[in-house]
């Protein structure tokens, strides 16, 4: 029997959601990067596959309630399956960052640098769970849990430092090269650039704070997110 309340349908609707929307943009754009011969469509889908996936973690507690009326087995299977995500994430975008702002060569070192950081965050995600992920009860199929990260821990650092690297990189350097083009290039970068903009916030929102209603809403406007995500490599691809 299902004990989900309103709250928990709307929390796991709208994780569900952007789970499958930016999953399956995502991985539509690397397939066809292989038809296109692009590596920035390969990247891009990466990108906005791996950003949907941070979402997994409520998505797949919602099915668990769903299919079993009971919640995954604790919030710590919770949490790791939301944010096992981040250091993947980090590294292909600055494989995309790094080619707006960057040489070839200075682009390979920051995706060495941001190799090392997403290694140092999943050593802390795995190795100190307890402490990384908010402790909170067994919401017994009436609620999903909310295993946000805990704020202090190495881990929530490492987590703004990598927005701040996707700030710089690619909402900066998204910017700056559709200022630069004209024509389709321009709308593809600055869609580009509004669209990991408009990322970083419900991101950060959603990560450090319980998924109250405004919280909910950020979740709707990051499918907006991935549809934009979408539709600026897709554009006369």
């Amino acid at each position: 029997m299902i004990n989900l309340s309103l709250f928990g349908w709307l929390n796991g609707i709208s994780a569900s959601l952007i789970v499958f929307s930016a999953g399956i943009f995502g991985l539509i754009m690397a397939f066809q990067s292989r038809n296109k011969n692009s590596t920035m469509l390969l990247f891009g889908g990466l990108m906005g596959f791996f950003a949907g996936m941070l979402w997994l973690g409520p998505a797949a507690d919602f099915f668990s309630v769903i299919l079993t009326g009971n919640n995954l087995p604790n919030e710590k299977v919770y949490g790791v399956l939301t944010f096992m995500w981040v250091s993947p994430l980090l590294v292909v975008t600055m494989f995309v960052g790094g080619d707006l702002m960057l040489t070839k060569k200075n682009k390979h070192i920051l995706v060495g640098i941001s190799t090392i950081i997403g290694v140092i965050f999943e050593i802390f995600l795995f190795t100190d769970t307890d402490a990384a992920i908010k402790n909170c009860p067994d919401p017994k199929g009436r609620e999903l849990y909310d295993a946000s990260i805990v704020i202090g821990h190495p881990t929530s650092y490492l987590i703004l430092i990598g927005l701040g690297f996707l700030f710089t990189f690619v909402v900066i350097g998204g910017y700056r090269q559709g200022l630069q083009t004209t024509g389709i290039l321009r709308k593809r970068f600055f869609y580009m650039a509004t669209a990991i903009f408009l990322f970083i916030p419900i991101a950060i929102i959603d990560a450090f704070y319980e998924p109250v209603l405004i919280v909910l809403g950020m979740r709707l406007l990051m499918v907006f997110v991935a549809s934009l995500m979408y539709l600026s490599l897709k554009i006369n691809m």
